[in-house]
Formats: C-alpha cells, sequence, structure tokens
C-alpha cells in the first residue's frame, strides 16, 4: 500500500511508519521537520505545515492517510479539504480523553463524549478531549465510511516522551519500599507497538469505526507486581486524603493515579476494549513492554523522568503513613 503519514517522527507515529515498513508498505512523510529529522531516512519526506501546505500531499493518491498529530479542527480542516477526494481510508488518533462522564462504570464508544464547543486552539488538560470530540466529528463528517478513529488509553512502551509508565518502569527495580497512590484501583495502559501492529492490520484490511484501545483493566498492586524485577517488593499503598495533603508540582503527580471524584469514582479512567479485541487487537505482555521501556530509558541522558514524584516526596508520603 502507498501510505501518507501525517507527524511520524515522535512517538505514536514513529511505530506505525516502523511497523509499515516492516509491512512492505511504501510510507511517505508529511511534517514540519522539527521532531528527530533523520528518522527513516529511506522514506519519502514532504515537509510542511498541515494547515498551509496538505495541497502539497493532494498532488497524488493514496491508499491510506494515518493523521497521527491533530489536536484541533484547524488542525483537521485542511487535510480533509486537500485530501478528501485523494484517499481510500483514513486513520485518526483519537484519545479516551473524549468521554465526560466515567461515573457509571467502564466506557465503550457508544458511551456520551463532550458536547461544548472550544473556541481557542490552546490544548490544556481541559480542552484536549473536547478538542479531540470536535476534531472526530470533523473527520466522521469529512471522510465518512472511510474513517477509521481509535481511542487509545494511556500509551506507554520505547520512545515514550511523557515519561509517565517510564517512571514506573524505572521506579520498580530501585530499591526501598514502593509508594502506591490511592490504595487498590484499577488501571490500563496500551504499548505502542501493540497499538501500531493492530492500527496497519486494520489498515491493511480497510476497517473503520470508531474503537477504544487498551489492555484490560488490572489493579494497582497486580500493576507494580508486575512490573518489579524481584518478588516480594514492599508496596505502601498511600490513601487519596494523604497524596492531597503534601504539595508537589501537578506534573510530578504519580502517574496512572486520579483524585477519586465524582466523576471519575475509580479514581482512574477505565474504558471496554472488547471490540478492538474482537478486531484483533493483542496486548504484550506487561513485563516485557517493562524491560524494553527500561532498556531503552537507560541509555537516554536524563537523571530525572518527566513524570512522578520525587523520592523526597515519595519517602514524605511513605513516612506519614507509616507514622
Amino acid at each position: 500500500m502507498k501510505l501518507l503519514v501525517i507527524g511520524g517522527t515522535s512517538f505514536v507515529g514513529r511505530h506505525i511508519v516502523e511497523r509499515s515498513l516492516q509491512n512492505g508498505h511504501e510510507v511517505v512523510l508529511f511534517n514540519r521537520g522539527k521532531t528527530n529529522p533523520d528518522l527513516f531516512p529511506k522514506c519519502r519526506h514532504i515537509i510542511g505545515d498541515r494547515r498551509a501546505h496538505m495541497d502539497q500531499a493532494a498532488l497524488e493518491h493514496w491508499d491510506a492517510v494515518i493523521d497521527t498529530s491533530g489536536y484541533t479542527p484547524n488542525d483537521v480542516k485542511p487535510v480533509i479539504e486537500a485530501l478528501k477526494d485523494k484517499i481510500d481510508h483514513y486513520t485518526f488518533i483519537s484519545t479516551i480523553s473524549v468521554y465526560d462522564d466515567h461515573s457509571k462504570g467502564d466506557v465503550n464508544e457508544n458511551s456520551s463524549t463532550f458536547t461544548h464547543t472550544i473556541t481557542t486552539d490552546e490544548v490544556t488538560g481541559e480542552t484536549y478531549g473536547p478538542l479531540k470530540v470536535m476534531c472526530e466529528k470533523e473527520v466522521n463528517d469529512g471522510f465518512g465510511s472511510k474513517a477509521l478513529i481509535v481511542r487509545p488509553c494511556i500509551i506507554v512502551g520505547p520512545d515514550d516522551p511523557t515519561d509517565r509508565f517510564t517512571y514506573w518502569a524505572m521506579r520498580t527495580v530501585e530499591e526501598g519500599p514502593i509508594a502506591i497512590p490511592g490504595g487498590d484501583r484499577k488501571v490500563q495502559w496500551i504499548d505502542v507497538r501493540d497499538l501500531a501492529k493492530w492500527i496497519v492490520e486494520m489498515i491493511e484490511e480497510k476497517k473503520t469505526g470508531t474503537f477504544n484501545a487498551a489492555s484490560q483493566p488490572v489493579s494497582f498492586e497486580t500493576f507494580i507486581d508486575e512490573l518489579t524485577s524481584e518478588q516480594g517488593t514492599e508496596k505502601i499503598a498511600i490513601p487519596d486524603n494523604i497524596v492531597a495533603k503534601v504539595e508537589m508540582d501537578p506534573k510530578y503527580r504519580f502517574p496512572f493515579w486520579i483524585p477519586i471524584s465524582e466523576q471519575y469514582p475509580q479514581g482512574f479512567f477505565i474504558v471496554d476494549a472488547s471490540n478492538a479485541a474482537k478486531a484483533g487487537l493483542s496486548i504484550r505482555p506487561l513485563r516485557v513492554t517493562a524491560d524494553d521501556t527500561r532498556e531503552w530509558a537507560k541509555h537516554l541522558d536524563v537523571e530525572k523522568c518527566k513524570a512522578g514524584p520525587t523520592n523526597e516526596i515519595e519517602k514524605l508520603l511513605i513516612n506519614k503513613v507509616m507514622a
């Protein structure tokens, strides 16, 4: 197949390109050439801004387009206008953050999503989900039955720029008891390589529709057990009220943890991904993902992950519980 990947050199897009090449497809990348521009030297690169230069991609016909970098309607509209008659299949990477209500249990693809309109292009924690909903509407209106919309949960594995999973992968091989925020709640994830493999297979089979993409949920304790290299690691549950009392930079709070609230009674966002599983999504063992992430991370020249509390904060929380 002749594939156009919009983005393709960061995290999800990078692995989609790698899988597409492994499967023997011709891959052309369209991006601004700013993130990892030296990746995939054997692929053709179209350098341009998706909002202004999609006419360059409209000069050709594409078996499929994979959009990994659309965050606002203003990102998506130029793509639709330029390519609506130039493609056979279009994949849009969305997010489970589109769902507005987790109070009724695990959400599925038919659960309610945000309905309010965002008038700004600024992507924040508050606007991210609603803007993705607006993007999905543009995609469905523009490409209709040609569109595949994928809503992943937290994506993990090698090349992850957020360090959310990397924090836990690295922390669980360090010495000392491990603080588990909020007690025993459930979490989900998806390895970027499993996601990429499945997306490429869906494109090859010309499958369309909307799918959640996630692992089966497990308890936080099971999650930690799967990550640790040695059995018997001491785990200290930190109640939400104690976590809330300790001052910490929000970006360094515990990854995979959300304070229990009316909207998030499970303390996380858990989705039903059974439709994706029926469509062929398979999840590798979490231990494999952790080992591969550690192998990748040890080559990085960083002293601390960009996510997760400092050692001092973690010790403070443990001492408060043990006091």
